[in-house]
């Protein structure tokens, strides 16, 4: 669900390889209703629904685990995106990822290192309709993950609205374009790659139309300039003659050209290709679980726990806890969707720890918030951040509220069941306090200890989280647990 517009692929794997069995778009153009302020119209709200509404046709009954629906720059920038996705989800019933920017220039490359052989250093660029993502890899993996504010829809809507080809209109643009990418890391500005690759549609675009004037694809400068300097002799968009570009394409050609033209210029770079890889080849293959996509967000997990030195020992323990308590509820409360989710919060939710032990839990919930979390979308990395941030003391009941209801129930119980986890394993070294779990209706947790556990200080703890959790709507029956 891009910024410019919305694709389905439909894949199967077959043998550890994906066969496309169906793909096609629409040119929803998201960007052209958001407005400066980061509001996004309701008409082009309803030109994406639609096209949603067209897709849902080509839906079977997928299990979730089968459809990834993933939403990149606009999306992730429009503050009233949730009444689109509250509205998308009434249309086709499975959960929209909005990726963060790195996020998305990882799963680009990820695509595009499924789609061909990847030299040594590589550097790619994928113009979008509202960002652009720039990345360095060596061979299959990403080195460097960088996502601009600038894109072909965008840029259009900024610099090329009357539709006039001028001079002073690219100046502007590349201009715009020149200090984004002056805000890359230095690693971007080294030279010698042994390749440069462009991917999605702006770059195909313009190689369609380079292609038209020279007989082949390929793109330097020189050729950019030219291309440049012939849609300003054409004086306006509607006098362009492309043959080789498809004609909605073209009124986005102009701002996707000054947008190559300053990175050509900027990184000082002297031969781009196109490649056909990109994003949605990433998404599907990490979906198929398919060579090195078996699980990336396991080993995201892992390597921040390592990362901040988390007693990954006393983190395993917490976890089985955890999840063993989860399996007692999860379908009474409907929560299978939410597993790993649980799971990763109760692996890392000490890693703040290593800043300061007393507001560990605020600690821990600003790293994860702030960290690039390669296989997170923002909705998943901003509901891990919530669980470790609540995991202990006084929940932020603030921040609970302001989730939507049924997000907020499933919430409220994840935390439950991870806070009576950590409390059952303060004692570190001592044997666990065993609890037995029941979920007496939507509302009401039941706890009881196992045969044998000694549950003078447990008693105290968890009449303390009585208190702490009723303000959450979550009452906490305890069961033959009365004091001796």
């Amino acid at each position: 669900m891009g910024s410019n517009s919305f694709h389905l692929v439909i894949a199967r794997e077959q043998d550890g390889s994906l066969q496309i069995l169906h793909k096609e778009k629409q040119q929803v153009q998201l960007a052209q209703g958001l407005s400066p302020d980061g509001i996004l119209s309701n008409d082009a709200m309803e030109r994406g629904l639609n096209c949603l509404r067209d897709f849902s046709q080509r839906f079977s009954n997928l299990c979730e685990t089968q459809v990834r629906l993933v939403a990149t720059h606009t999306l992730r920038v429009a503050r009233n995106r949730d009444a689109f996705v509250s509205a998308a989800l009434k249309i086709i019933p499975y959960p929209i990822e909005i990726i963060p920017g790195h996020e998305e220039a990882r799963l680009i490359y990820s695509g595009i290192a499924q789609s061909q052989v990847l030299g040594k250093r590589n550097l790619v660029i994928d113009i979008g309709g509202g960002s652009t993502e720039v990345v360095i890899g060596e061979k299959n993996q990403p080195m460097q993950l960088s996502s601009l504010r600038c894109g072909c829809v965008s840029y259009n809507e900024r610099f090329f609205a009357d539709g006039q080809l001028t001079l002073a209109a690219f100046r502007a643009a590349q201009s715009a374009a020149d200090k984004q990418f002056a805000s890359l890391s230095k690693e971007y500005f080294s030279g010698n790659w042994e390749m440069v690759l462009g991917s999605s549609g702006s770059v195909k675009a313009i190689c369609e139309a380079l292609a038209e004037l020279y007989g082949d694809e390929t793109v330097t400068l020189s050729r950019l300039k030219e291309l440049k300097l012939r849609l300003v002799q054409w004086g306006e968009i509607s006098q362009v003659q492309l043959a080789n570009v498809e004609a909605r394409r073209v009124p986005l050609v102009p701002a996707g050209l000054a947008i190559l033209i300053s990175f050509f210029r900027r990184l000082g770079i002297g031969r781009l290709d196109f490649t056909q890889g990109a994003l949605r080849e990433g998404v599907l293959y990490e979906l198929a679980g398919i060579g090195q996509y078996q699980d990336i967000r396991q080993r995201t997990v892992e390597s921040i726990a390592q990362l901040y030195h988390v007693d990954q020992q006393h983190a395993a323990k917490v976890r089985d806890t955890v999840m063993a308590q989860f399996e007692q509820v999860a379908d009474d409360w409907q929560l299978r969707p939410h597993a790993r989710l649980l799971s990763y919060a109760a692996s890392l939710h000490e890693i703040g720890i290593h800043i300061n032990s007393r507001g560990h839990h605020k600690h821990g919930a600003y790293i994860i918030a702030h960290s690039d979390l390669p296989g997170f979308s923002q909705d998943l990395q901003r509901d891990l951040a919530l669980l470790i941030a609540n995991h202990r003391k006084k929940p932020d009941l603030e921040a609970i509220g302001a989730l939507e209801q049924g997000h907020r129930l499933a919430m409220v119980r994840l935390l439950a069941l991870l806070r009576l986890g950590v409390l059952t394993h303060l004692g570190r070294i001592a044997p666990p306090l065993t609890l037995k779990c029941s979920a007496i209706d939507g509302e009401q947790l039941l706890v009881r200890p196992q045969k044998g556990t000694k549950f003078n200080l447990l008693l105290k703890d968890l009449q303390r989280e009585q208190k702490r959790l009723a303000p959450l709507g979550l009452k906490l029956e305890l069961e033959g647990m009365d004091r001796p």
